[in-house]
């Protein structure tokens, strides 16, 4: 082997030995990866409830005409007895946290008033109650936990309450004093009432875009006229409501599914850059 190939071939071996040491010395080169995306929840949806309304309490008064006088009295208590509601509606969702929607519920009663006009005389009245309410709500989810989301809300709206017609049912247990006992029917009245309301539950995830909804909701709706007077009274000259109560306020429980349209919307998340290390450049052969 002649000089200069001996100093050829020990070039390349060196080279050999040398390399990786070499390569492990150059400073690493971050490369930025694809964004990844997360999750966000946001989009239209869809409602339906089914509540159970309690028996509720309250006030009212009516009117009485006695030759040719009218003058007020009040009822000792007025029974709205308790029965199913149901609602529909559609909200948006505006973030993991907020969302609003409109309802549009219906629901139906019995109602009983009665009052002791006298030591002897005692009126009952009895009716039904229908009613449509329109509301628009707004809630805040809380926190997750797993697959469960408790939340709180408010709503402001209105109700269309109608009276069906009135029973008036008059005892008189002293006929010497008050006459017999009679019964007469009232019509009933229409009117629109303000309505607030207040709710918390909790969402269970059933998919993704499938919610099931589990809720207490408290609600007043204002007071209003309820009936007239009776054919009687009205021949004798009496016109406009006879008689009023002061608003109800209802607990109710419910149940209901809500669908989320779009589902979760995808937002960008960027990753730390991961290190990828140079080599070094490629040996030269000559």
């Amino acid at each position: 082997m002649t000089s200069n190939k001996r100093i050829l071939a020990a070039a390349l071996f060196g080279q050999f030995l040398a390399g990786p040491a070499f390569a492990a010395d150059y400073d690493p080169v971050y490369v930025q990866p694809e964004a990844a995306p997360v999750e966000v929840a946001s989009g239209w949806y869809l409602r339906g409830d089914v509540g159970h309304s309690f028996d509720a309490e309250t006030d009212g008064h009516y009117r009485v005409l006695d030759s040719g006088v009218i003058t007020e009295r009040d009822y000792d208590t007025i029974e709205l007895r308790g029965n199913t509601d149901f609602s529909i509606g559609a909200g948006y969702r505006f973030n993991r946290y907020l969302r609003a929607d409109a309802t549009l519920g219906y629901w139906n009663r019995d109602v009983f008033g009665s009052t002791a006009f006298s030591d002897v005389l005692f009126f009952d009245d009895t009716s039904k109650i229908s009613a449509w309410e329109l509301m628009a709500n707004a809630y805040v989810d809380i926190a997750t936990w797993g697959k469960i989301t408790p939340y709180i809300g408010g709503g402001l709206g209105f109700t269309r309450v109608k009276y069906g017609t009135l029973k008036n049912r008059a005892f008189c247990y002293e006929p010497s004093i008050c006459g017999n006992s009679y019964e007469a029917d009232h019509g009933g009245l229409s009117s629109t009432r303000f309505t607030w309301a207040l709710m918390a539950g909790a969402t269970v995830d059933i998919t993704a875009n499938t919610k099931l909804d589990f809720g207490y909701r408290y609600s007043h709706i204002k007071g209003g006229k309820a009936f007239g007077w009776d054919a009687f009274d009205q021949a004798a000259g009496a016109t406009g409501p006879q008689g009023y109560d002061d608003g109800f306020s209802v607990h109710q429980v419910r149940v209901g599914l809500r669908y989320e349209f779009g589902g979760p919307q995808m937002a960008v998340y960027q990753p730390e850059p991961m290190p990828v290390y140079n080599e070094g450049p490629a040996p030269v052969y000559k």
